[in-house]
């Protein structure tokens, strides 16, 4: 059963990805993953961000950022994470979530730039949501989502100042402390 799961971005570009960075690391983080790990430039203003969000709305959750992907993919793998690279061209996730979910440790892989072919030989799985191009966003949701089969959906973080009381209509958002 799965006890970790990060995500590692990789190629990010300050200008270009802030946005979508950004989006990928508030997904990992309500879709039950510890931490992001992103490869590429340095981004404070996206770093405080996902902080900022972190603090309001619960952790844990931690941004990190690391210039050489093959030396952190290697390390990872030293510390018995599978890895698993999201790519339009890999196999479906519906016919390798039942293996990829025996692992205690996940890293899932998401590009920003075009990813070296080195990163898939290096991965353990190199996985599709559906072989069309589609958002990295959308992928690493549904394979989240797949991973924990929905269990993330009930999750509570223990930090969090507010939390949101589901409604039919309107918006109810209590403070927490």
């Amino acid at each position: 059963m799965v006890k970790e799961i990060i995500v590692f971005r990789y190629g990010h570009r300050e200008v270009r990805d802030y946005r979508v960075t950004s989006h990928c690391s508030m997904v990992a983080r309500a879709f039950g993953a510890s931490k992001i790990i992103v490869c590429g430039e340095k981004d404070a203003s996206m770093k405080k961000s996902v902080d900022d969000i972190t603090e309001r709305w619960g952790g844990p959750f931690k941004v990190e950022f690391v210039n050489e992907w093959e030396k952190e993919l290697t390390k990872l793998q030293e510390k018995k994470f599978v890895l698993v690279h999201l790519t339009m061209y890999g196999e479906q996730i519906h016919k390798k979530e039942a293996d990829i979910k025996k692992a205690d440790k996940i890293c899932i892989i998401i590009g920003s730039q075009k990813v070296e072919r080195d990163v898939y030989k290096l991965s353990n799985y190199n996985i599709s949501v559906t072989n069309q191009p589609h958002s990295e966003i959308a992928a690493l949701a549904v394979v989240l989502d797949r991973l924990q089969d929905g269990k993330e959906l009930e999750k509570k973080f223990r930090t969090a100042k507010r939390e949101i009381i589901p409604q039919e209509r309107g918006k109810k958002v209590i403070s927490l402390k």
